[in-house]
């Protein structure tokens, strides 16, 4: 398979935080990585805010996505926030691992070679139930992303998220996108330690 390219730069992990202040900020950089991805034949699925569903078709266009074959064919899916994080109301890091594993496999099934995934992740704070789970969920993403070698780009607004929350993500991924440049994180934890930090008791608490 080809590289990923990716703001420019070619991929060197599967996992990939993206930083953004504006939509357009957004777009511009994410450009590379959905183009090459439907011009190469693989699969496509993005994961949105359903109520600016409309508005991301509207600038996929834009950048010469051919919307309505892509759609047919499958190559492209557009999933809004309940159709995948908020199933049942509520984030479930578990159920939301396996629908990413289950889509992967059928991808492939289907004749594509690979997954260029990429989720908008706003909902994080919005106050659902689950959503203390982001941070697990995010490190534990990066076990089955590496296993079945797929990328994702999991994309958040800076002006959504306290700086706490963002630190934390931060160390979750091992590669960002920061100011529209793709760099490789010196804040990332490696998921078996990130884990064990947050299955360890915090002071004062029995």
């Amino acid at each position: 398979m080809n590289d990923v390219t990716l703001a420019g730069s070619k991929l060197l992990h599967y996992h990939v935080a993206a930083f953004f202040r504006s939509r357009t900020e957004e777009y511009e950089v994410m450009r590379s990585y959905i183009k090459e991805g439907i011009d190469s034949g693989e699969k496509a699925v993005h994961i949105c805010d359903p109520m600016l569903r409309h508005d991301h078709l509207q600038h996929l266009e834009q950048m010469g996505v051919h919307i309505t074959d892509c759609t047919r064919t499958g190559q492209l899916e557009v999933l809004g926030w309940h159709d995948a994080y908020l199933k049942d109301g509520r984030f479930d890091a578990d159920t939301m691992m396996a629908l990413v594993e289950e889509t992967i496999q059928t991808s492939h099934a289907e004749g594509f070679p690979r997954v260029r995934l990429l989720g908008h992740m706003e909902w994080a704070s919005e106050g659902w139930p689950g959503a203390e789970r982001l941070i697990e969920y995010e490190a534990q993403a990066n076990y089955f992303l590496n296993r079945m070698k797929q990328p994702a780009v999991c994309i958040y607004d800076l002006n959504r998220f306290d700086g706490t929350t963002i630190m934390n993500v931060l160390r979750t991924h091992p590669y960002t996108i920061i100011d529209g440049l793709l760099r490789e994180n010196p804040y990332y934890v490696p998921p078996e330690q990130l884990l064990g930090e947050l299955a360890s008791p915090k002071p004062g608490r029995s």
